[in-house]
């Protein structure tokens, strides 16, 4: 299987309409330098399907909707590497997922592979028919930063891997939004205790059961429909209230203290005791420290 390097402007694989398509090492003629002016280098970008049909259709929509990326397709992670482009240290890998789940062997074989091979660590965005909850939160537990659902209008894909290129995040409201209703019709006895242990406010203890499902300030404040300064504010709290010094550890007692384990937290900390000694609401395994 051959690797597609893909720039600019793009027309099909055909010599007579090809004219724009990059050429691939191996048949690339030695161009000579210019010195007429620099062009900003392009952004490379990496997209993983392992169907041929859609691989080569959606690397043709990149290219002609971001001329600012260098696009390269490989059916997976090994035949990325055998073409060398992981060379380019892509600062963008695209997964088309279909419809596999997070939690699928595939997939999650090729996240391994990108933190293993791709020493830049770039970031990850997945191509899902899904738009279930537990996918997207699956997602979030596996540090992946966008989640986009082929069925919304290209240009919010385009925009969506902008976006997640400089650092922002996108997944399906509705997805985030279904996260919160659970949280809010959880058991009323429990939500009831760990306010009451903890001196959390209603809205603090919202804030921190999206908290442990990995959700970062802005999905929150989207699921809660606040702005994303008082979700911080709300954090900053918590983090007092539960005297710990990050979100992680936060969302590590939340665990703890709901006696629901979460795979989006790994934390090998000791267990706290809450600040009003409700050492009752600690699991059976975990002690309270003397």
């Amino acid at each position: 299987m051959r690797r597609t390097t893909i720039s600019g402007r793009v027309s099909s694989p055909t010599p007579a309409t090809e004219s724009n398509i990059a050429p691939t090492a191996s048949s690339a003629p030695a161009e000579k330098p210019t010195q007429s002016r620099k062009r900003k280098p392009r952004v490379p970008l990496v997209l993983i399907d392992p169907a041929p049909l859609t691989r080569q259709s959606i690397a043709v929509l990149f290219a002609r909707a971001l001329p600012e990326y260098v696009i390269m397709t490989a059916a997976n992670i090994d035949e990325l590497l055998r073409t060398g482009s992981q060379a380019f240290c892509p600062a963008l890998v695209v997964i088309n997922t279909k419809s596999a789940p997070v939690s699928d062997p595939w997939v999650q074989a090729t996240l391994d592979n990108v933190k293993q091979h791709l020493l830049e660590a770039p970031v990850v965005v997945l191509l899902s028919d899904r738009d279930d909850v537990e996918d997207v939160m699956n997602a979030l537990s596996n540090g992946i930063r966008g989640y986009i659902n082929p069925s919304v209008k290209p240009e919010v894909v385009f925009a969506a891997l902008k976006l997640v290129h400089a650092g922002g995040t996108f997944f399906p409201a509705q997805a985030i939004r279904t996260a919160a209703a659970k949280v809010h019709n959880s058991s009323g006895c429990t939500r009831q205790q760990v306010m009451t242990a903890l001196d959390l406010t209603p809205r603090e203890l919202s804030v921190l059961e999206l908290l442990r499902e990995g959700a970062p300030n802005k999905l929150i404040a989207a699921a809660l429909q606040m702005q994303e300064s008082t979700v911080k504010v709300h954090v900053r709290n918590i983090m007092k209230k539960l005297h710990v010094s990050n979100r992680t550890h936060a969302a590590s007692v939340a665990n703890r203290l709901l006696s629901q384990p979460s795979p989006t937290v790994a934390d090998d900390s000791p267990p706290l005791l809450p600040s009003n000694g409700a050492a009752g609401l600690l699991p059976a395994h975990a002690e309270a420290p003397g």
